[in-house]
């Protein structure tokens, strides 16, 4: 009943409302993709101060985060489509402020986050999709130049990644003055229905950081001297000491457990190989800002940490002939080198299998290809003169970047199915463990085992 009340208020007349101009409906709504006009309360601009990381730590983002209290429509085509009415506490409208680190202190066209006062679904439903993706969180992200964005994003979802946010390029206004093209987004965020699946009261969402000298709270780490784990669920302010003190107790089982042989009773393996697959695949070179994000469900002992999602893939399909950057960090070396316990060796090598076997990649390639010709292609086609005209960006061609990105699969297909193929030899004490032809075997003492113990002649 409620949903149906919200979709009749939709549909009344807004002429109470605040009105995007007949000229910028004009201009922005016939370029092809969903435009979304944000207007504030008193014409003023969201506001924060960019800030280096202390001496001895890396990056920089924002601080002193001024939001705005709006209203929003958006328009597909030149039919309103949404409209959060004018801003009241936990009634209607949106606040709008900053958000991001690198990109937020280094670009002009700062990223947002739109925090909704009434939940609501701003991207349109797949087809024969039943999920209610109603929510009160969103992100516009500020680099739609970076196509490998959304090339990564649908190999996540081929994959199977617990939360694939769903994403689509639009147009901005803000108070009446064109922002350029943003990625809409989903965000990192709990929700048992379509986003991440932790229990409210128990359960939580970490992330590896290396922005924690930014954050609020945070907690050391053993495995590296620049992140520290910070809180994305629930938030700093809201933890209660018990809730603290099981999340301080799991860091540290989760840091001692990648060396353990028991590894498995604390990690969900195959969450793991699966996300490092998936970077793999795009080779990604950051390893720092990865944003690596970990979950628990509620305290059960079968509630396994796992890692659930992809996010802010901006620096992939850029570091060719290599694995990615994440595979050699931290625990992932020490599950690689981990001499006791085969699980994530082999759930990373059943993970490539299923890839290969299943054609993925030539799935993300087909829809590469048939990118440059769908709606929102040809709407960034489009877009793209004004949005490199008012920021001054070189110009953009999508079907040329396309292309690129098309050819860099073709090489990088070659080069995984080489590599994971010989893949690593690690060597730890006498043990020597290789995956040749994608099986592995066991070198210690100059005989050769495989991974349940039996001897090979």
């Amino acid at each position: 009943m409620k949903r149906l009340l919200h979709i009749m208020l939709l549909l009344l007349p807004v002429s109470c409302l605040a009105q995007v101009s007949e000229d910028i409906l004009k201009e922005f709504s016939g370029l092809g993709l969903p435009l979304i006009c944000i207007t504030t309360i008193d014409g003023t601009e969201p506001t924060s101060t960019g800030v280096l990381a202390p001496e001895g730590l890396i990056g920089a983002s924002i601080t002193d985060i001024v939001p705005k209290e709006a209203q929003m429509q958006i328009y597909r085509a030149d039919t309103l489509w949404y409209d959060s009415g004018n801003y009241e506490k936990n009634e209607s409208g949106i606040r709008i402020r900053h958000r991001g680190n690198t990109s937020a202190y280094y670009l002009e066209n700062k990223p947002y986050k739109l925090s909704l006062e009434k939940k609501a679904n701003l991207i349109e439903a797949e087809k024969g999709d039943t999920i209610d993706r109603r929510n009160k969180d969103w992100v516009l992200i500020n680099e739609p130049q970076l196509l490998s964005i959304i090339a990564a994003n649908k190999l996540s979802s081929l994959m199977n990644m617990e939360f694939t946010p769903r994403m689509e390029y639009v147009n901005v206004i803000v108070n009446d003055d064109y922002r350029g093209i943003y990625i809409l987004s989903e965000n990192v965020k709990r929700d048992k229905d379509c986003r991440i699946d932790v229990d409210k009261d128990v359960g939580y969402i970490i992330e590896l950081d290396v922005y924690y000298w930014n954050e609020a709270f945070s907690i050391p780490s053993n495995l590296t001297d620049f992140q520290q784990w910070t809180l994305k669920y629930p938030k700093a302010e809201d933890l209660t000491e018990e809730q603290e003190a099981n999340i301080r107790s799991d860091i540290q089982r989760l840091e001692s457990a990648f060396t353990s042989s028991n590894y498995s009773e604390v990690i969900d393996a195959e969450s793991f190989a699966r996300w490092l697959l998936l970077h793999d695949i795009i080779g990604t070179y950051d390893p720092g800002g990865s944003n690596i994000f970990f979950a628990r469900k509620d305290g059960e002992p079968s509630s396994l940490i796992r890692m659930p999602v992809a996010w802010d893939l901006g620096s992939s399909m850029q570091y060719q002939g290599e694995f990615s950057q994440s595979h050699q960090m931290m625990f992932f070396s020490q599950l690689f080198g981990n001499t006791t316990c085969m699980d994530f060796i082999n759930a990373y090598l059943q993970e490539w299998r299923h890839v290969k076997k299943s054609g993925i990649i030539e799935e993300v390639q087909s829809f590469i290809q048939e990118f440059p010709s769908t709606p929102q292609g040809k709407g960034l086609a489009r877009s793209f003169p004004l949005f490199s005209e008012r920021w001054d960006y070189e110009d953009y061609d999508v079907e040329s970047m396309m292309q690129e990105l098309n050819d860099w699969f073709d090489i990088r297909k070659k080069w995984l199915d080489e590599n994971i193929g010989v893949f690593l030899y690690i060597y730890y004490a006498d043990i020597r463990k290789v995956i040749y032809n994608n099986h592995l075997i066991i070198v210690k003492d100059n005989n050769i085992f495989t991974p349940d113990g039996k001897r090979l002649k």
